[in-house]
């Protein structure tokens, strides 16, 4: 079950992000982002995700999962983009390693498109920049 993630969820959160990313997110990161009026996170028992709202644009922040490839992602960013049309805005952004491609997929199967390339962008590998309509 995806629900609002509040502060008590932060262990939980924190240890997914040790397991899906390379440079994971400390408490005191991840505590400031819960605190932004214009954030919007969630979580359920296999991981968690989170947006900015500002204006008419949402920008994915982060997603993770702590074992890929169970539905996870799919149920986040239903949750998230639903988020997102409720505080009004029109259009989603991401940045996504060109190397990760299911996250790519993922994105692909949501129907976001590939519109830019910020070089270098992750420690020398190009992120790519992906965007949906809403």
């Amino acid at each position: 079950m995806i629900r609002k993630m509040i502060a008590a969820d932060i262990p939980a959160a924190l240890d997914t992000d040790r397991a899906a990313f390379e440079r994971p997110w400390d408490e005191a990161e991840l505590a400031a982002e819960l605190q932004k009026d214009y954030a919007r996170y969630f979580i359920c028992d296999n991981g968690y995700g989170g947006i900015w709202c500002i204006y008419e644009t949402a920008e994915l922040i982060r997603i993770a999962a702590r074992e890929p490839r169970r539905g996870t992602g799919t149920a986040l960013m239903d949750a998230l983009l639903g988020a997102a049309r409720d505080a009004g805005c029109e259009r989603m952004l991401l940045e996504v390693r060109e190397s990760n491609a299911p996250a790519r997929a993922l994105y692909k199967k949501f129907g976001f498109k590939e519109i830019s390339v910020r070089r270098g962008y992750y420690e020398g590998e190009d992120a790519v920049i992906m965007e949906k309509i809403l």
